[in-house]
């Protein structure tokens, strides 16, 4: 119910208005920063040492020397189209806040037209002539709610609130998409390094099925030792189209990361082959740095907020509005007397409103908003603890791949010498062919995963950067 009262209750409707008003549900203080848990003063376990320069960490793929890969992030970020409908969504932000910011202004209509009405006359006792009556019309109205209580100062908080959600957003689409692009270009050089192991396989196991054929002719060798080597040079040879379709696929991926098709994409593209041999320098910071340059972070504490300040304008319907409307205009039967004196037209109605009771629909309202941003609270609090332990699982990660990169690079070397002396053996008839075929198996199997760990060394420093939140700093 809507009243319209006089000063001296407003005096004591004030006071209740301000006791329901502390009453309701609160935001918490500007000071509380909403972290449940503190976070650990430093890196614990799997730190990887290096620069910590902002301007570094946040073109971190710059540091694999390799401009092919610089080119392709730069056309992503210009191109991408999740990061463009991200870049709108801030935009859309910002024009709401305008929106908000309106309604500290009156809103003006201008209304002009023409009306005939018939009366009757036999509405009354007395019975009269019909009365017809036309006039031409035209009015400014204007209706201006006064920010008194500070409503609309509320709803432009949210609204700006919102910006720096989509900003931080948008920041986190970003380093995704430069994150993908780069794992999707590293994908795609190792399917090719494994290409080039596979075809230079299969020109070594062709020799040596030529020389396996050669003695079994001059009856030195057994049919079986053609049929094996044949075999081992087949199932080389068939790996090799999926692994064209694997290259395909990445390069199709990459194009649409890049918002291009495929013809659009850079030559280079085409043709790269070697995997990066530069590591850029990681710069870990601590583990409190994470609540400034995790975009996801960032845009969680934005997120309460933005719950915070809408729980301030659930408090504020508990306070009466206070609202002009005006009216100023001509009317007249004739269009030459519409801008006489006596056509002139006004009226103006300052109105004080003020609801007393909704069913506690105001109190359900304000305990909703405190509800959502305890929800937002929980969320923030739980993208600041998967942040830190993403961070560490990535560190451990990368400095594992290392590891596994020196011991496989031994176990290659190895299994080189292994096909060496196995084919010379062979072929002084010293040791059965089925073991030059494992060796020969053993090799490749082992060149593969070494292009293939060292491909995983790379996406592992990215995750570690993108954990890390790219470098970024709000």
């Amino acid at each position: 119910m809507r009243v319209k009262i006089s000063l001296n209750l407003l005096r004591w409707l004030g006071v209740l208005g301000f006791v329901l008003w502390a009453a309701c549900p609160r935001a918490k203080g500007a000071d509380n920063d909403y972290i449940d848990h503190a976070l650990p003063a430093e890196w614990a376990g799997g730190t990887v040492p290096g620069a910590e320069s902002d301007a570094l960490n946040a073109r971190w793929w710059s540091g694999f020397g390799d401009p092919l890969l610089d080119s392709l992030i730069a056309i992503g970020r210009e191109n991408n189209y999740d990061v463009a409908m991200a870049a709108r969504r801030i935009e859309i932000a910002r024009h709401q806040v305008g929106e908000a910011q309106s309604a500290y202004y009156p809103n003006l209509s201008l209304n002009a037209g023409w009306s005939r009405d018939r009366v009757s006359g036999l509405t009354t006792a007395t019975p009269a002539p019909a009365e017809v009556m036309s006039s031409f019309r035209g009015t400014v109205d204007m209706s201006w709610e006064i920010d008194v209580f500070g409503k609309i100062t509320s709803q432009v908080r949210q609204a700006k609130a919102e910006v720096k959600v989509s900003a931080a957003e948008f920041a986190g689409v970003e380093l995704s998409v430069d994150a993908e692009i780069a794992t999707t270009y590293i994908g795609l050089l190792v399917a090719r390094g494994q290409l080039a192991v596979a075809r230079e396989h299969s020109v070594s196991q062709q020799r040596i099925l030529d020389i396996t054929k050669t003695r079994h002719e001059t009856g030195l060798a057994s049919k079986l030792d053609v049929a094996q080597a044949t075999t081992l040079y087949y199932s080389t040879i068939a790996s090799i189209p999926l692994l064209e379709a694997s290259i395909d696929a990445s390069v199709n991926a990459l194009a649409v990361l890049l918002g291009v098709t495929r013809e659009g994409l850079p030559s280079g593209v085409l043709s790269a082959a070697t995997l990066p041999s530069g590591m850029p320098p990681v710069g870990m910071g601590t583990p409190a740095d994470l609540l400034q340059r995790r975009p996801d972070v960032v845009q969680a504490c934005r997120s309460v907020d933005a719950a915070a300040a809408a729980l301030g304008i659930a408090r504020k319907d508990y306070l009466p509005s206070l609202s002009v409307t005006a009216s100023v205009g001509t009317q007249a039967h004739s269009v030459s007397d519409l801008f006489s004196d006596r056509s002139f037209t006004y009226s103006i109605a300052p109105t004080l409103s003020w609801t007393i009771f909704d069913g506690l629909s105001r109190r359900h309202n304000a305990a909703a908003a405190r509800e959502a941003m305890e929800n937002a609270i929980d969320s923030y609090n739980l993208a600041v603890i998967t942040a830190v332990e993403e961070v560490r699982d990535a560190a451990r990660k990368y400095g594992c791949t290392q590891s596994y990169i020196d011991y496989i690079d031994r176990v290659v070397q190895s299994s080189a010498e292994e096909v060496k002396l196995s084919v010379d053996l062979y072929k002084e008839g010293l040791t059965a062919f089925s073991n030059v075929v494992d060796a020969m198996l053993n090799y490749l199997t082992y060149q593969n995963t070494l292009v293939a760990a060292r491909g995983q060394s790379i996406d592992s420093l990215i995750n570690l950067y993108k954990a890390l939140g790219g470098g970024w700093n709000s």
